[in-house]
C-alpha cells in the first residue's frame, strides 16, 4: 500500500477502554501515509486526545429498548454506508460489537475489516457469523481468540493482530503532572494497582476481598482502582472490610500512566479478556504483574508458549508475570470471617486465597520481584506499534 488510501476507522464512542485507545492510536499511525477519518456514533465524554485527527459524529448514540436498538442498527449502517460512498473509502476498519455490526451491514467501502477485542464477542454465534460473512477480514487481538474463531465457526478470513503499545508515548505521559490524588501513591506504602471500568467482568469485588487478606499480612500495602464508574457497592465493601483509608477509586483518568508509574504491582482479576491493553501498559512501565489466567490474553502476554501456559490450573510463574487460577465470578459483596487468635481474617474462596498468596510472595521475595521487573519492559516491546502497523498493512494488502 505505497499509494495513499482512504481509511475509515469506526468506534461506537471514544469514551474509554481498550479498543477505543487502539482506534485512536491506529488513526495517528496511519495518518502520515493515508487519508484517515474516525467515525463515531456519539462524541459524548471523549477520553482520548483526538487533536489533529479528523473525527465525524453520526449522532446515533445509544437508544433504549429492543426496538430502539434494532432501529439504531439499520440507521447506523445506512448512514455509515452513505458516508463511506461519499468519501470514497477504500478500507473501513471497525472496533467493538456495535461498530462491527454497522460496518458489516454497510455498503460504501471497497473492503471491510472487523476486529474482536473480547472473549465475550466470540461467544455470540449470530454476531460472529454476521461479521464473518459480510466483512473481508476478522482481526482478533489474540492468537487464542483467532484459534477459537477458526475452530468454532470455520472462518478462513481470520487473523490475529496484537493490540499496539506506544511505549515512547506512554513513557512521556507517565512523566506528566497528575492530580492531587497521586499523593495516595507516595506515602511509602506498597501500592497494588488495577485499571478498568465498573464492569462485572473485571472481578473487582474479588480484588477488594483479596486485598483485605494481603493487607492483613502486609499492613504497608494499598490498592488503587483506576477507571470510570460510581463503584458504590465496591466502596461499601471496602468500608465493611475496614479498608477505607487503604483503597482508592480514582475514577476515569485521561492519563492514568503517572499513577501506574508510582505503583509497585499491577493486578488483574478479570473473568475474561481479549488482550488486556492495561497489562501490556503496566509491563511497559516495568511493573511486575499478577493476573488471572482467564480467556484470553494474559497467558499470551505473560508467557512465550501461551498454549502451555493457558492450560495451567494452579499458580504458574510464567516468563513475564504470575498467572493464577480463574476466579469464580460469583458476585458477592457479603463478608465472613475466620476467627484467629491474632485477630479476624477474611474468609476467601480457594482461588482468591491462591491469588492473594501469589501477590504476597511477590511482595516478600525481592529476587522474584526484581526478576519480573527487569523483564517487563522488554516483553512490552513485543507489542510495539511497528509490529502492529506491519500486520495491519499486510492485512490490507491481502484483501
Amino acid at each position: 500500500m505505497a499509494d495513499e488510501k482512504k481509511i475509515m476507522l469506526i468506534s461506537p464512542m471514544l469514551h474509554q477502554g481498550g479498543f477505543e485507545r487502539v482506534c485512536v492510536l491506529t488513526a495517528r499511525m496511519l495518518a502520515g501515509t493515508h487519508k484517515v477519518v474516525i467515525v463515531v456514533f456519539s462524541l459524548e465524554d471523549v477520553a482520548f486526545d483526538i487533536s489533529g485527527l479528523e473525527v465525524m459524529d453520526l449522532g446515533l448514540g445509544v437508544r433504549r429498548g429492543r426496538s430502539g436498538k434494532l432501529i439504531n442498527v439499520f440507521r447506523r449502517s445506512l448512514r455509515l454506508g452513505r458516508l463511506q460512498k461519499r468519501l470514497g473509502i477504500d478500507v473501513s476498519y471497525s472496533f467493538g460489537m456495535t461498530a462491527n455490526i454497522a460496518n458489516a451491514l454497510s455498503f460504501g467501502a471497497r473492503k471491510k475489516i472487523a476486529s474482536c477485542h473480547s472473549f465475550e464477542e466470540i461467544k455470540n454465534g449470530l454476531y460472529m457469523k454476521l461479521i464473518g460473512r459480510f466483512t473481508d477480514r476478522v482481526l482478533c487481538c489474540s492468537e487464542k481468540m483467532a484459534d477459537l474463531v477458526r475452530s468454532e465457526y470455520g472462518f478462513c478470513n481470520v487473523r490475529a493482530l496484537w493490540n499496539p503499545c506506544d511505549m515512547s508515548g506512554l513513557l512521556e505521559q507517565s512523566a506528566e503532572r497528575a492530580d492531587e490524588d497521586i499523593l495516595f501513591f507516595r506515602t511509602g506504602a506498597r501500592v497494588l494497582v488495577s485499571m478498568g471500568r465498573e464492569d462485572d467482568v473485571k472481578g473487582f469485588w474479588h480484588l477488594i476481598r483479596i486485598f483485605r487478606r494481603i493487607n492483613e499480612e502486609e499492613a504497608d500495602t494499598r490498592l488503587a482502582i483506576i477507571g470510570d464508574g460510581e463503584f458504590k457497592e465496591y466502596k461499601d465493601l471496602a468500608g465493611k472490610l475496614g479498608l477505607e483509608e487503604n483503597v482508592l477509586f480514582t475514577g476515569l483518568k485521561k492519563n492514568p500512566f503517572p499513577y501506574l508509574k508510582e505503583s509497585d504491582i499491577y493486578v488483574l482479576t478479570s473473568l475474561s479478556e481479549g488482550l488486556p491493553n492495561a497489562l501490556v501498559e503496566a509491563l511497559s512501565l516495568s511493573l511486575p504483574v499478577v493476573s488471572t489466567n482467564c480467556m484470553s490474553g494474559p497467558a499470551e502476554i505473560l508467557h512465550r508458549d501461551f498454549r502451555a501456559a493457558q492450560d495451567q490450573k494452579e499458580v504458574f510463574k510464567a516468563d513475564y508475570g504470575i498467572l493464577c487460577p480463574v476466579l469464580s465470578g460469583q458476585k458477592d459483596f457479603s463478608v465472613s470471617w475466620e476467627e484467629e487468635s491474632a485477630g479476624r481474617r477474611i474468609r476467601l474462596e480457594e482461588t482468591e486465597q491462591k491469588f492473594a498468596g501469589a501477590v504476597l510472595e511477590l511482595l516478600r521475595d525481592r529476587e522474584l520481584y526484581e526478576m519480573y521487573r527487569s523483564r517487563a519492559a522488554a516483553r512490552a516491546g513485543d507489542f510495539s506499534t511497528a509490529g502492529y502497523m506491519e500486520g495491519l498493512v499486510s492485512c490490507m494488502r491481502e484483501i
